[in-house]
């Protein structure tokens, strides 16, 4: 959902209803299913049997999903497993979105990914989108005081989070974007992340961790009117992605140097 990876509960549980229906179809070995075909479905295919009214609710609900049988095409599709193969059928066709790689086997906080997909679709609460909501808050960007503060130049263009960025890819040895807007910053991550490479893995943990910084050290300086260079935050974010590495590129992350 949203590029979240996070499962539709009302659709799972549905899917797991077919597939209890399709067991009350197909196997006939369990006590319960020889329960309601002797009760209930009384010789018939389960999609001609009439639903028993006098039924208890689960026993209607489970013969109510034989409609969604249909999305179990063909016999070679029961190897795999078929709560999954409705599931997949039941989601809403949306378009994948392009950074769905960040969400993937990223060791960052849970926290700096919810920034990390926040700022990705420009949802971020930054000064640009207050105003536009009829706010009256100061619009130069906090870190720099150069420009108007937007998702794009926060994030991207600003010196403050350039210097940042700069260091944070220096230490995990990877190239820095040698361009400042925000749409080929865009492009230079996505391309990064792909992958399983123990260096994809790394980037990812260490992208989300250096943009979250980024947001909570602006947040710092407008709400407690307190600051802190830029190599203390992006030594953080190193210690972070130390602690938060997994096994697998641990060996990786520790032989980095700051």
């Amino acid at each position: 959902m949203g590029g979240l990876n996070l499962i539709n509960i009302k659709l799972w549980n549905k899917a797991n209803v077919t597939k209890i229906c399709w067991d009350l179809a197909h196997k006939q070995d369990k006590l319960w299913i020889r329960w309601v075909h002797t009760y209930y479905i009384k010789g018939k295919q389960i999609q001609e049997a009439d639903i028993p009214q006098q039924a208890c609710w689960i026993i209607r609900k489970i013969m109510e999903a034989r409609e969604d049988m249909k999305l179990i095409q063909n016999d070679t599709a029961i190897k795999k497993s078929i709560t999954s193969l409705v599931y997949k059928q039941l989601l809403p066709n949306n378009a994948r979105v392009p950074w769905k790689y960040f969400m993937y086997r990223n060791d960052a906080r849970p926290k700096a990914k919810i920034i990390m997909w926040l700022g990705l679709q420009g949802k971020l609460i930054t000064t640009d989108r207050l105003i536009r909501w009829g706010m009256n808050v100061e619009g130069k960007c906090s870190l720099c005081q150069a420009q108007e503060e937007t998702r794009d130049h926060l994030l991207a263009e600003c010196e403050y989070s350039k210097r940042h960025w700069e260091k944070t890819m220096q230490w995990i040895q990877h190239q820095r974007c040698k361009h400042i807007q925000w749409k080929h910053h865009l492009e230079w991550a996505i391309e990064s992340a792909k992958g399983r490479s123990p260096q994809a893995q790394i980037f990812r943990m260490a992208y989300a961790e250096c943009l979250y910084a980024i947001w909570m050290e602006r947040n710092y300086k407008i709400f407690e009117k307190k600051s802190r260079n830029w190599e203390a935050i992006a030594r953080e974010t190193t210690v972070m992605c130390h602690v938060r590495a997994a096994p697998r590129v641990q060996t990786i992350t520790h032989s980095l140097q700051f």
